[in-house]
């Protein structure tokens, strides 16, 4: 099993380093001044290797923290406002997702869509116990080294000590265990795949959430700390995790297992289904379009490529404006809610305004979930420019520039239908709770919506142009672009928690569209000719 273990990870270390450089040569200015003949250098990716695995380390601790507090704390926060109180509900939801919904979806052995297994069982011929075996040991080890050290600070914080987070942390790893177990169990028995029954998994998911937020919302919370703190159900539960893996230890048909799951076919079915899934929502059913989305003569007057872009958001007006449609029609739900309130329950009238008025730096999240940019820029991929891409004067600085200010000016108007939506329905609230004197001091509010709405608007647009993540196979090859999509999503939920003056913080908004939208345009032109193509 070590020798097996020792060979995967030796696989596995040289594919993530060459991901790592691929990752490091598409990063602008310091890719070019990396060479091509680094993947074959030995010590020198034996060197980046290392480097990837000290990130891949501090990614694991960051992951589990980050789970941790935002999938944990924070709700359990949001709904008790008390420190001291935390525990029940932080124990209550950590049982739901870590203790049921973890091991379910996180299983080892039976996951078809595992390209390590494929590689090193199918391609390189390795023993399928042995490697089963040894994974299933690495993660749960690596996964209670990265879970013990936030679940300690935690505790610290909230009142139960090291040693119960450690006994906490060593459950959560004896339950997957035995769900691993159990799942083989049944598999061997009844030849049925719990993981690939998509009622089954449905129901477990659904179920798992409702019970881990829906109850404590309800004011019921189950005193798990009498239960997985109780030193007697600590003993059962490791004695159990033992037994499930000296059962999965004792297991002879492990092989039978991979030839079943682990083939081409499946596999990369698997993989074509996710990739077309990333474009479902901006394919157009042609046979539905209506003679309106067919008629070019309004556009007769248009040339070059401001009339290229007119027909195509014409004819695909219909994925472009659905999501606009969906956001204007949640806004105006929230609206109504709310206005019940203003209307019938005045002694919330003055509760409601402050929180309009402390909204500002919530609006950076707010407004970077409403965005439809990315799917717009999707569905410019899927359905112009994977075609166009292939023809060298599509590349061209000029043609780019042309094509970038053409669609951001109509990206831009898209998105600001919701947010003047939401301007609109702000004043409506302010004048229904007869505030109306305050709407002059609520001008930095509605400014920082609009200016929101367009700097997302440049920033996918910015992205896609620069970065291009997209491939003719359908698929995200692009580290930097989730990476950059990662730090963005993170810089707008750390916006939910500044507080500041509406004027200070509407003026740094104002002023970084501003600045962003002159460096796209400068980046774009002189970056996008390199980057806009077609990958493979």
């Amino acid at each position: 099993m070590i020798s097996t273990f020792i060979n995967s990870f030796k696989v596995s270390f040289a594919e993530q380093a060459n991901t790592f450089i691929y990752f490091l040569k598409r990063i602008p200015i310091l890719g070019k001044k990396i060479p091509e003949n680094l993947y074959k250098r030995t010590h020198a990716k034996l060197v980046i290797g290392i480097i990837r695995e000290i990130l891949g380390v501090l990614g694991g601790f960051i992951g589990k923290t980050i789970y941790l507090g935002v999938m944990i704390i924070l709700p359990s926060y949001l709904m008790t406002k008390d420190i001291a109180k935390l525990q029940p509900y932080f124990l209550h939801i950590l049982f739901f997702l870590s203790f049921i919904l973890g091991p379910v979806m996180k299983n080892v052995i039976f996951d078809k869509t595992n390209k390590a297994a494929f590689n090193m069982i199918t391609l390189m011929r390795a023993d399928a116990r042995e490697y089963y075996l040894g994974e299933i040991v690495y993660k749960n080890i690596t996964d209670f080294i990265y879970f013990v050290l936030p679940v300690i600070i935690i505790g610290l914080i909230i009142g139960f000590s090291p040693l119960k987070a450690m006994v906490l942390v060593a459950e959560i790893i004896a339950f997957r265990l035995i769900e691993e177990g159990l799942q083989l169990f049944i598999y061997d028995k009844t030849e049925i795949i719990q993981k690939h029954k998509d009622l089954f998994m449905s129901l477990v998911i659904i179920g798992g959430l409702v019970l881990a937020y829906a109850l404590p919302l309800l004011r019921v919370t189950i005193d798990f700390n009498l239960i997985l703190l109780n030193a007697l159900v600590a003993i059962i539960v490791l004695i159990l995790g033992v037994a499930a893996f000296i059962y999965l230890w004792k297991f002879k048909k492990y092989t039978l297992i991979a030839k079943d799951l682990l083939n081409k076919d499946s596999l990369f079915d698997v993989e074509a289904i996710r990739n077309q899934a990333t474009f479902s929502t901006v394919k157009l059913d042609e046979k539905r379009m209506s003679k309106e989305e067919l008629n070019t003569k309004k556009y007769d007057q248009k040339k070059g490529y401001e009339y290229l872009n007119s027909l195509f958001f014409l004819r695909f007006r219909r994925i472009m404006v659905k999501p606009v449609k969906e956001r204007v029609v949640f806004i105006g739900f929230i609206f109504l809610i709310t206005m019940y309130f203003v209307i019938f329950m005045p002694s919330k009238r003055v509760d409601i305004v402050n929180i309009i008025k402390k909204s500002i730096p919530p609006l950076v999240f707010i407004m970077y979930s409403m965005s439809t940019g990315e799917r717009i820029c999707k569905a410019m991929f899927f359905n112009c420019d994977a075609s166009l891409l292939r023809q060298g004067y599509y590349r061209e600085a000029s043609v780019i520039l042309s094509n970038f200010t053409s669609r951001l000016k109509r990206v831009v108007i898209l998105n600001l239908i919701p947010a003047l939506t939401l301007c609109s329905a702000i004043i409506c609230i302010i004048l229904a709770s007869g505030y109306s004197s305050q709407l002059i001091g609520m001008i930095p509010l509605f400014l920082c919506i609009i200016c929101l709405a367009c700097f997302f608007s440049i920033h996918h647009l910015f992205m896609y142009y620069v970065l291009q993540p997209y491939t003719a196979g359908l698929t995200v090859k692009s580290p930097l672009f989730k990476f950059v999509n990662m730090v963005m999503y993170i810089g707008s939920y750390t916006c939910l928690q500044i507080k500041t003056t509406s004027y200070y913080f509407t003026a740094g908004i104002i002023i970084t569209t501003i600045v962003y939208m002159v460096v796209a345009l400068i980046l774009t032109y002189r970056v996008a000719p390199r980057t806009f193509k077609l990958k493979w």
